[in-house]
């Protein structure tokens, strides 16, 4: 096997641990923060400087193409269970940090949806994080915004609140902010 068909066979590989998936949602909101997020991703510039910080605080030889495909990875696990919680029965248990359900909801569903049974017992830890990081990037295409057709002044309300129960309510640095 040559050197390069090793590093794309390591690459495909790349296991998350917690701490490099929590630091890279950091980059990803960082990134959305500075408004470089371009319609369903980011623009080139965003992910080299994410890849380079990335890298250098794990050490890790990885290139842009594993930050991407775990973006992809982390945005299929938010829309699974964002469609989860847009169904009856289902709600976001913020102290789990998963989507909940009563035993016959989830029965019914995953009889229809096999693949859902995966989201069972799933915990979704950056969840309030990732819905301002995938904010308008559903799969229909209803939301297709550049990050510069929004006015992130006007769609943040301050709500006085310690604890959000609300999916969509993300708490930061003592104040709570309302995705409308």
């Amino acid at each position: 096997m040559d050197c390069q068909t090793q590093l794309s066979f390591d690459r495909s590989r790349t296991h998350w641990m917690p701490a490099m998936e929590n630091y890279f949602v950091d980059l990803m909101l960082d990134q959305v923060h500075r408004g470089n997020r371009m319609g369903h991703t980011f623009n080139k510039q965003a992910w080299n400087d994410m890849v380079t910080m990335f890298n250098a605080k794990f050490g890790s030889p990885y290139d842009v193409n594993v930050l991407k495909s775990r973006y992809t990875n982390l945005w299929k696990q938010f829309n699974d269970m964002k469609n989860l919680l847009d169904q009856n029965g289902f709600s976001w248990d913020s102290s789990r940090q998963m989507v909940v359900a009563e035993k016959y909801v989830w029965e019914a569903y995953i009889k229809a949806h096999p693949d859902a049974q995966f989201y069972r017992n799933t915990t979704l830890v950056d969840f309030n994080d990732l819905c301002l990081i995938y904010a308008h990037t559903t799969a229909d295409g209803r939301y297709s915004l550049s990050s510069h057709d929004i006015d992130f002044e006007d769609d943040i309300q301050p709500l006085n609140v310690g604890v959000s129960q609300h999916p969509f309510i993300n708490l930061h640095e003592g104040y709570a902010y309302h995705w409308q």
